[in-house]
């Protein structure tokens, strides 16, 4: 290039990816045999695109304001930019602005270049009359049509019968044998593109319903209202032909490409040469030097298409449109003719800029071809679903796998993590294949195609290969109302309703992952699996898991399912549909699964060979809706979403097979859970606690959901006054890894833990459901009672045991390897009671004294799977951290018969612990322990040992309108008043007895050790290394429902870092840089690890201000930061000298802490204290509403289970409507409309008995209302 240097994309996804290729290679070898420079390339992109990889592959790229809606069609604001950034030229690639005269002259008045067209050209070809107009001076044929705009429905009316309109040959009757028809005719806003601003007509009433739709659509998408009409050829080909002109009045062309297949007047399919053409040999150069005459007429200059209708019966051609811009599918043109049409334009844009007006003559027809060298066809990849009428389907793309195929070319913008929004068009990639002939290149794509695989929202890939099948396709066949006739059938389920909660899991879920990724799994496994053996899967395979109400499905290709779990209303084709039973579907029939209707809350639809379209993440399909990952999309199912079916159904599973009637398991209301005691009960809480857990009837709180199930009973009254380095409260205790199904204290509260909790926290879990009975607690709903029945490890076993041989035995029933006879149930009623103390065993089952430099050591049970290894008393010191990290690389190395091959599972290591997650029913605990201990004695002394440690440098800002925003959020729908609202920073400061400078000094001079990675998507949780700066304070109570991403908070004596928006209790102290990306692109990310931190990272800061924050966050999301890491090495002997050097400090700071939290622990209660009474005042008198149910008008709407209050949608005095929503409350993660019926139609509302935060039961009174008497 001899001018051009610099080029802004005014574009996004796929075509800006392409040209930003083209610069690359122009400043790569090119630019070295010219010798210049290159080019360089400037993105631009919005909120929503900055993952899009355009952002990271150009060499600069800025984030546009305006919002994701208008901000590539802000001309003005490109150009700034553009100056700004000191580009020379903007090509606007197609669509947005590439066809915006302003815009182009807009560019030139700012000095730049447009690599285009001149704006008069575009100008005059953007009017479809007007460009009617010039093709005709120019020679060019036009389809017969009206001269200039139509201004009135009448005279649409008058052309479209003098075009050949559908007549009546009888004056009198208007029957089908006196019409005559002729043709159709189509309205076209002249302004219009992209198959919108069109109507096709068959009907004097449908001109008349077109044209003010058509004239509407122009003035709202293109700025212009006029119209005209031209006649409709329905047995058509849409071919157009590729010009390149250089504004001195020459011009070439590159052939033709067929686009004849479309939807919605948009093109799918396109072939270079067009097969139609092919057959016609001499209609190419007709094409062609008809295309070129008509740029030649203008001076046309840059790269344009000129779209033509070829009437398939004659042959004839005419002018449809002329795009003045690069056509979507360029591609198959340059594979066929060994051309780059955007170097070509880039050359033509530099030339202008050298003044010379454009590329020289000689030079541009020296480029003129004879023909094409073999054929190119290109299918575009849309992100929508076909058989929903093409409707586009936003999502994450969670899978993206392109096959692989000689000849093959993928222009796409899409890799696996891409979220494609509804802000643009859903192109997802145009995948082409050249060959040597039309047949090879149609069974080159095919194989691209069939071995593509994207999963996430639906795709067209499966129709686009079944149109590459068809044999009118092979046939050449293809007039633009090919897709009329053609039958796509897929192999899928169309989701019409999503139910309350429906979401896609596998077994056991992720247990291997850990860092804070919820373990996932369904939450009965017992149901789950016998419903996937109903149906000949392997017991693991994906299937759905429904919560209280299910989806609406409609099955597209035929499947083999079964329905278990939790009796559910379920009909198939309006009948009712039998539960554990093995059911034949067949393609078009439809499934409703209502809600449950008796005992449990969750069934499971296991589907013959699972959902191959669902994409595995870390091995497994468990959908995590907590962090957004595994599953369709990382959440519940809703309408639109397209579950893949497998094609071929073994015949064998045709025939109902039902489960007998004694195996189906019981659901009850009043559950009877075994349990282990451990791993902290003894010296955190009293004996009489203790009792209490095993002696109470505990009922199942509204707040019961896969990431906790809450209790609602008595409080313990705890053996120790405070959490010592875990906290204030005697619910604290130091960080550490936390076993499924445990019965853990928030405070004060119980809180269940099934598959999809934490996996480290700092409270106190006192008992552990064992692992046969986690399909009883995924059973339990809001409302129900459970007593806890304690028991043995040996009888934990036991019962697993038994569990276990209960669904081999259904499996060899079904493989018919087991008779009726023989099959025995499961026995829960005739287990005997919980066991006392003394027979349960201990929480402890082993303690090695301190001895030396081996520290003490304490293991505690969880359940029959899990072991907590804790070093030390209840302190925090690095030390222990070392041998933590001991213990792990030992395990991990060991190959003996403990081992990760034997039965070992996963392990969470904590500042102080470690968990270890074992198969109980392969390793024995007691050899677990003896093993363990062996290795102790095998540590060196880890007190002088040298760690290796990265230090991150990174931004921090104090206050912000996203922390203030959190703190109001959480003020406002949680907790109105506390110590620490509205300011958690001087509220940690005056915990510890300094000042809020203070505390930010600290956290600008501290170097903070990761001592655990986990809880929630990866946190890390850091200690101070100086011991001086390790503040303390208590947690928010509540917690929040909300952190903002990148808040750094502080809890007990350690720092931590949310990564992504989630629940929280630290206390908020400032926003950074997280350190997780899902998607894996970003620097120092990748897909098999979107984490950042780890154990033993130093994480320090530097203060910025709130604008350079939100500078840096944009550009971290863009994928261009680049963190500040240095390696280093941690050196204990050093660190443990420093200990000894400060113990004086540090017992004056600790001794200053205990007195400043006395003050405001006395504050806190005040405030509880004070928010507990208000609440109780709030509430209605049982007097009032007494009263007024006595009132013979007055009807209640009341809840319909146990729930939380989230909105209130009417006021009193209110007039109702028929099923109106009147609240809506939230349970176990779901929104629960609460709605008037039928006959309150026409009521006022009397009384509200409820507002946000209040917590309902089941038939409590939402309000009353007064109801007219009829």
């Amino acid at each position: 290039m001899e001018s051009l240097k610099s080029v802004l994309i005014a574009n996004r996804g796929e075509i800006a990816l392409r040209i930003i290729k083209t610069t690359k290679r122009v400043s790569g070898f090119l630019a070295l045999l010219e010798g210049s420079l290159g080019i360089r390339s400037i993105a631009i992109y919005t909120e929503s695109d900055r993952a899009s990889p355009h952002v990271t592959e150009a060499d600069e790229a800025i984030l546009l304001s305006g919002g994701d809606a208008q901000g590539y069609t802000n001309g003005s604001n490109i150009v700034e930019i553009a100056k700004q950034h000191k580009a020379d030229a903007i090509i606007p690639g197609y669509g947005f602005l590439s066809e915006n005269a302003d815009f182009a002259r807009e560019v030139k008045a700012a000095g730049l270049i447009f690599v285009g067209p001149k704006p008069e050209d575009i100008e005059s070809f953007g009017l479809k009359h007007k460009a009617r107009e010039l093709a005709v001076k120019a020679g060019v044929p036009v389809v017969p049509g009206s001269d200039g705009l139509i201004e009135s429905e009448d005279e649409a009316v008058k052309v479209a019968t003098q075009l050949g309109f559908p007549v009546c040959t009888s004056p009198i009757l208007w029957m089908p044998e006196h019409v005559k028809l002729i043709s159709q005719v189509m309205l076209k806003a002249t302004a219009g593109g992209g198959g919108m601003g069109l109507a096709t007509c068959a009907t004097v009433e449908d001109v008349k319903k077109s044209f003010e739709t058509v004239r509407s659509r122009g003035k709202t998408l293109f700025k212009n209202p006029g119209i005209f009409i031209e006649r409709f050829y329905p047995s058509s080909h849409h071919i157009e032909a590729q010009l390149f002109g250089n504004g001195l009045g020459q011009a070439i062309h590159f052939g033709e490409r067929e686009c004849s297949i479309q939807r919605r007047h948009q093109k799918v399919i396109e072939e270079c040469p067009s097969p139609f053409v092919t057959k016609h040999p001499d209609l190419r150069e007709e094409l062609g030097n008809a295309a070129v005459r008509l740029a030649e007429s203008l001076g046309y200059g840059s790269a344009g298409t000129v779209e033509y209708l070829v009437d398939d019966e004659t042959g004839k051609f005419f002018f449809l449109e002329m795009n003045t811009r690069l056509q979507v599918e360029h591609g198959i043109t340059e594979l066929c003719y060994g051309i780059d049409l955007v170097e070509l334009m880039l050359k033509q844009a530099d030339a202008e800029m050298s003044g010379k007006g454009g590329l020289k003559g000689d030079y541009l027809k020296s480029l003129q071809p004879t023909g094409p060298e073999g054929a190119a066809i290109e299918a575009r990849v849309y992100a929508e679903n076909p058989a929903r009428d093409y409707a586009p389907s936003p999502g994450t793309l969670q899978l993206v796998q392109w096959g692989d195929s000689v000849g093959s070319r993928i222009d796409t913008w899409i890799r696996t993590g891409t979220i494609v929004t509804s802000h643009y068009d859903p192109l997802l990639a145009k995948a082409m294949n050249h060959a040597s002939s039309r047949e090879g290149a149609i069974k080159g794509l095919h194989k691209l195609l069939s071995e593509s695989t994207i999963c996430g929202p639906p795709t067209n890939l499966t129709f686009l290969a079944a149109i590459l099948e068809d044999a009118s396709f092979g046939a050449g066949k293809t007039i633009t109302k090919f897709l009329e006739s053609f039958s796509y059938n897929p192999a899928a389920i169309d989701v019409l309703g999503g139910g309350a909660y429906t979401q896609i899991q596998d077994y056991p879920g992720r247990p291997l992952l850990g860092k804070g990724f919820p373990h996932s799994g369904p939450m009965d496994p017992l149901a789950f699996r016998i419903a996937n053996l109903l149906v000949g899967n392997a017991a693991a395979k994906e299937g759905l898991e429904i919560t209280l109400r299910g989806p609406d499905l409609l099955f597209l290709g035929p499947a083999v399912i079964s329905l278990c779990g939790a009796p559910v209303e379920a009909k198939l084709d309006g009948k009712s549909f039998p539960m554990w039973t093995r059911v034949q579907v067949k393609a078009g029939q439809k499934m409703n699964i209502g809600k449950t209707i008796a005992n449990g809350c969750r069934a499971y639809l296991a589907v013959y060979g699972g959902f191959p379209n669902v994409a595995e993440w870390f091995g497994s399909k468990a959908t995590s809706p907590m962090v957004g990952v595994g599953g369709y999309q990382g959440r519940a199912l809703a309408p639109g979403d397209l579950l893949g079916l497998v094609k071929e159904i073994p015949d064998h599973l045709s025939k109902a097979v039902s489960l007998p009637k004694k195996m189906i398991p019981e659901y009850t209301s009043e559950w009877d859970l075994h349990a282990m005691v451990g791993p902290y009960d003894e010296g955190y809480l009293l004996p009489e606690d203790i009792e209490m857990i095993y002696n109470t009837e505990w009922k199942v709180s509204h707040n019961a959901a896969r990431g906790g199930i809450r209790l609602i009973g008595p409080k313990p009254k705890w053996a120790r006054s405070d959490g010592g380095e875990g906290g204030s409260h005697p619910s604290n205790v130091i960080e550490y890894g936390y076993p499924l199904g445990t019965l853990n204290w928030t405070g004060d509260d119980p809180c269940i833990f099934p598959v999809d909790c934490p996996d480290f926290g700092g409270f106190v879990s006192s008992t552990t459901i064992i692992k046969a009975d986690w399909w009883r607690l995924g059973q339990m709903k809001a409302g129900d009672t459970l007593r806890y029945r304690r028991v043995s490890l040996d009888d934990a076993l036991s019962i697993r045991r038994e569990v276990d041989t209960y669904i081999a035995q259904i499996s060899a029933y079904l493989d018919r390897q087991q008779s009726l006879e023989t099959l025995e149930p499961l026995q829960y009623t005739k287990r005997s009671p919980s066991s006392s103390a003394s027979k349960s065993g201990k929480a402890v089952v082993h303690q090695i004294k301190a001895q030396g430099a081996q520290p003490a050591v304490s293991y505690r049970q969880g359940a029959d799977d899990y072991l907590l290894i804790e070093y030390g008393e209840g302190v925090f010191d690095l030390n222990h951290r070392c041998r933590v990290t001991a213990l792990q690389k030992a395990l991990r190395e060991s190959n003996g018969s403990i081992s990760f091959s034997t039965g070992l599972i996963n392990m969470v290591g904590c500042g102080n612990s470690l968990m270890l997650y074992y198969d109980g029913s392969k390793i024995r605990q007691d050899k677990l322990v003896s093993y363990l201990g062996s290795l102790e004695g095998r540590f060196s002394d880890l007190r002088e040992a040298k760690v290796p440690s990265r230090v991150f440098k990174l931004p921090i800002t104090f206050e912000s309108k996203k922390q203030t925003a959190a703190m109001q959020r959480y003020q406002e729908t949680q907790r109105p008043y506390a110590p620490y609202i509205p300011d958690s920073i001087d509220f940690v400061a005056k915990c510890n007895g300094f000042s809020a400078k203070e505390l930010k000094e600290i956290y600008l001079n501290c170097n903070f050790m990761a001592v655990a990675v986990g809880f929630f998507c990866a946190l890390p949780l850091c200690l101070p290394v100086d011991p001086r700066y390790r503040m303390s304070c208590p947690k928010t109570n509540p917690s929040r429902v909300f952190t903002p991403e990148g808040q750094v908070g502080w809890g007990g004596s350690c720092m931590a870092l949310y990564n992504v928006e989630s629940p929280g209790g630290y206390q908020l102290t400032g926003l950074t840089i997280p350190g997780v990306d899902f998607l894996g692109f970003k620097e120092g990310y990748s897909l098999d690890h979107p984490w950042l931190f780890e154990d033993f990272d130093q994480l320090t800061y530097y203060e910025v201000s709130e604008e350079e924050y939100e500078r840096q966050m944009a550009i971290f999301h863009s994928g261009q930061y680049r963190y500040e890491i240095e390696t280093v090495t941690f050196d204990m002997k050093e660190h443990n000298k420093m200990l000894d050097e400060v113990k004086g400090e540090v017992a004056a700071m600790k001794s200053r802490q205990a007195e400043a939290q006395k003050k405001m622990l006395l504050l806190e209660e005040e405030s509880m204290k004070k928010w507990s009474e208000e609440k109780a005042k709030a509430e209605v008198p049982k007097d009032t509403v007494e009263a007024l149910l006595s009132v013979p008008e007055i009807s209640t709407i009341d809840a319909p289970l146990n729930a939380n209050v989230w909105k209130v949608t009417v006021s009193e005095g209110d007039a109702l409507e028929a099923n109106q929503t009147v609240a809506i409350l939230e349970a176990m993660k779901l929104e629960i409309a609460v709605k008037a019926e039928e006959e309150f139609a026409g009521a006022k509302v009397e009384k509200l008995l409820v507002k946000p935060g209040d917590i309902v039961n089941a038939g409590d009174h939402v309000l009353l209302a007064r109801v007219s008497k009829k």
